[in-house]
């Protein structure tokens, strides 16, 4: 049995290990060595009765009593922690953090300049590590504290993470201002037969391709990319089509050489929203990030 006055050092060390699945991603997390971090497993390991985590080429594998352990001891420092956090003040013009934001290309070329100025103005000394959206990846990343927080069409992370809805979206279909075959409107007939340029799903926007698949409709692919940012080099001065957010649809459109149409479609809005993960430490600073992205963006 655990000893009543073990260091909780010991559990953050645990939980380190854990998330990370490596003893040198816990030394950079908890910002120990790499001898430190074994040392401390030992003490776990001899405390527990337990190997706790197994050597393998993918990594820490957690055993079976390490994975029950998890929820219970990450549950339990989190309180913990959240007491503490609530007497603590985070100072945004003095902090030098470092904040980890997922985003897609699209909120990287329409959210983070916006974001950008803000933290510039709030906080002058933070660092801003904006890591690409992978939709299948995020939730991992978020509960294993790998990134502060996550923005975008996440709708699906509501029942597992903390979330603030930021703003209600639409897809529109951006073509070439002078396409030769498309006037005022778009009909659902010029819809299907145009040639259209499809967008990865790993960065969350496959809502158009459901609702075809879903009406048994399909379209004409003629080109398969994996980010949105390359469309204003693409649709100026051709015939492909794309359908992509309002907002940046809208961004795009700006220079005069593509044109934004509505969809002949039945099409529901989706939502945009800041997600993120309570963690361990820093969380009045995780707090006002969260907030301050929730603010700054909600009425654009």
């Amino acid at each position: 049995m655990m000893s009543s006055k073990v260091d909780l050092n010991l559990i953050k060390i645990f939980l380190a290990i854990y998330e990370t699945g490596s003893v040198s991603g816990a030394a950079q997390r908890v910002h120990l060595t790499q001898p430190s971090i074994s040392y401390s497993l030992s003490r776990l390991r001899s405390l527990l009765n337990d190997p706790l985590f197994n050597r393998t080429r993918d990594g820490m594998q957690p055993t079976f009593s390490a994975d029950k352990l998890y929820e219970t001891f990450r549950t339990s420092l989190m309180n913990i922690e959240l007491a503490i956090a609530s007497t603590r003040e985070f100072d945004p013009l003095l902090s030098q953090r470092t904040f980890r934001i997922a985003l897609s290309d699209l909120g990287e070329v329409f959210l983070l300049p916006i974001l950008m100025k803000k933290f510039r103005a709030l906080a002058p000394n933070i660092f801003i590590e904006v890591v690409s959206m992978e939709v299948n990846q995020v939730e991992d990343w978020l509960l294993k504290g790998r990134i502060d927080a996550a923005v975008g069409n996440l709708t699906f992370l509501k029942e597992k993470v903390n979330y603030l809805s930021i703003f209600e979206e639409f897809y529109t279909c951006l073509v070439c201002a002078k396409h030769p075959r498309i006037g005022k409107q778009l009909t659902l007939d010029q819809f299907l037969n145009e040639h259209h340029v499809s967008v990865s799903r790993t960065t969350g926007h496959s809502l158009v391709e459901d609702i075809l698949k879903k009406l048994k409709i399909s379209r004409h692919v003629s080109l398969t990319i994996p980010h949105f940012s390359v469309l204003p080099s693409i649709i100026p001065d051709s015939e492909v089509i794309v359908c992509l957010p309002s907002r940046v649809a809208g961004m795009f459109a700006k220079n005069g050489n593509t044109r934004v149409m509505e969809i002949p479609l039945d099409l529901p809005t989706f939502e945009v929203g800041v997600y993120w993960a309570n963690q361990l430490e820093d969380t009045v600073a995780q707090q006002w990030l969260t907030q301050t992205i929730h603010q700054e963006l909600k009425n654009i």
